[in-house]
């Protein structure tokens, strides 16, 4: 028999007895954690370590109580639930229990190694009468507060920018009541601490951006339009058509995206410059070469714009967006741009004192007595400053009574013209009131043939009465013309 010291022997009862309370502890601690959770364990964002599933619960239920939804609306606009505005509470559904019996109690050590982490369902209850009577004291879902979206549109005509421009879409805060409630349920189901009803799209929204397609291509097609510059050279006088005046030849249908240009109100622009600036026909003072200033009125001459071409030829112009300078097509037109648009070159015909001079370029290079119209028949040769129609050799004059042979024939005022009148011996004087012609102007040969190697199709024929048959029938008209 082996006998062991007494060291050895303290040393074996030390030993056995330290393995006995080891023992004795893993024993006792595999009962505690037969009904608690291991050490370290996680259920959800609890620490749930050596508590059973009672205190777990009750520590959940406490949380619940704390708990506090933030709801976040349009325009700063806020509200919040809290659990006890909707008696809100935790239900359990034995998760915890299931937990806690599916551990083994005598394997707890592993949990020093092996964190234990569960998730459980989060699953709640509330008032619905309570949540609704909450929802309604906020703010965003109270019907004053709720102001309806916007469309993105396309701005009146901007003075300043010179175009038009897209006006950003206005979002409101028309909350869509049945799915913002949806969006509350759920973030309250997952007790979800922050909402925006923004995310899940809680709003009634415009239906157009200002990114959208078909509204920035109407808006091209706007500033197409009034990107327009016609620089207009008319008889002389300078004049700017720009985007300020062609947007008020538009009509727009800016919900349709249809825009027509106004023809009426381009004709009336057109029709405005050429009163303004067209002298065919217009009354006008005449210097004559005795140094009278006279009013002639009427006749068919001047510069004349063909309104309608014009009229035509700008709103295709408009169409395209050109910048251009241009000139009218014109009708009829003078020798010299202006007012006075008459010359150096032209015939001058004193009515009252029966003589004619003929300049060419400021040179007086014929002047001649003449016999005009019978007034006594009331054949007088009219006023007025005339374009020569055309001029001719050897023709015949044919009319009521008559038929005559002229070697020079130079028409300005339908059938009234310049002829040589081979027939009379005097030309001048007092002859035209009870001997005159039939209304054109009786010349000499040899003043006929002089004028004639001079004059051209259009070439001024300035036709008056002296200053006091003036005074007698223009005065109102001088008055006009100088104003």
């Amino acid at each position: 028999m082996i006998k062991l010291s007494i060291g050895k022997k303290i040393l074996l009862i030390t030993a056995g007895t330290f393995a006995a309370i080891l023992l004795t502890a893993y024993l006792g601690l595999s009962v505690f954690y037969n009904n608690h959770f291991y050490y370290g364990t996680w259920i959800g964002d609890l620490n749930c370590g050596g508590k059973d599933p009672e205190a777990v619960k009750q520590l959940i239920r406490e949380n619940a109580r704390r708990y506090t939804l933030f709801i976040n609306g349009r325009e700063g606009m806020q509200g919040q639930i809290r659990a006890e505005d909707i008696d809100l509470e935790y239900q359990f559904d034995g998760t915890l229990e299931q937990i806690a019996r599916e551990q083994n109690g005598f394997a707890w050590v592993t949990a020093f190694w092996n964190r234990p982490q569960y998730q459980m369902p989060i699953m709640v209850s509330y008032d619905e009468d309570l949540l609704q009577h909450r929802l309604d004291s906020m703010l965003m879902f109270q019907p004053e507060n709720m102001k309806p979206p916007c469309n993105a549109k396309i701005s009146e005509y901007n003075i300043i920018s010179n175009r038009y421009e897209i006006l950003e879409e206005y979002p409101g805060t028309t909350l869509i009541r049945k799915k913002a409630e949806e969006a509350v349920r759920t973030a309250l189901s997952q007790l979800q601490e922050e909402l925006s009803l923004e995310e899940p799209s809680c709003y009634r929204e415009p239906s157009v951006t200002k990114e959208d397609s078909a509204l920035n291509q109407f808006c091209r097609k706007l500033n197409k339009y009034v990107s327009t510059q016609v620089r207009y050279n008319w008889n002389g006088g300078e004049e700017l058509i720009d985007g300020d005046q062609i947007s008020g030849w538009l009509d727009i249908d800016f919900d349709n995206y249809a825009v027509e240009i106004n023809t009426d109100r381009v004709r009336k622009y057109v029709d405005n410059l050429s009163r303004i600036h067209d002298t065919y026909g217009k009354a006008r003072l005449f210097q004559t070469t005795t140094g009278e200033e006279v009013v002639i009125k009427g006749g068919n001459y001047g510069w004349r714009a063909d309104r309608e071409g014009e009229t035509e030829a700008l709103i295709r112009m408009i169409r395209a967006g050109q910048q251009t300078d241009r000139e009218p097509v014109y009708l009829f037109e003078a020798n010299v741009k202006g007012r006075n648009d008459i010359g150096d070159s032209y015939v001058e015909i004193d009515l009252t004192n029966q003589h004619l001079y003929l300049y060419v370029d400021g040179e007086l290079i014929i002047q001649s007595d003449f016999v005009s119209g019978n007034l006594a028949r009331g054949f007088g040769t009219p006023d007025g400053v005339y374009g020569l129609t055309y001029k001719t050799r050897d023709a015949v004059l044919r009319g009521q009574n008559y038929e005559t042979p002229v070697k020079y024939w130079m028409p300005f005022n339908g059938n009234i013209g310049m002829h040589d009148a081979s027939w009379r011996r005097k030309f001048g004087g007092d002859i035209y009131k009870t001997s005159g012609s039939h209304g054109c102007i009786n010349l000499p040969a040899e003043a006929a043939e002089t004028i004639y190697e001079h004059v051209y199709k259009g070439f001024p024929v300035v036709c008056y009465f002296g200053s006091e048959w003036e005074e007698e029938n223009n005065g109102e008209i001088r008055e006009n013309v100088e104003n």
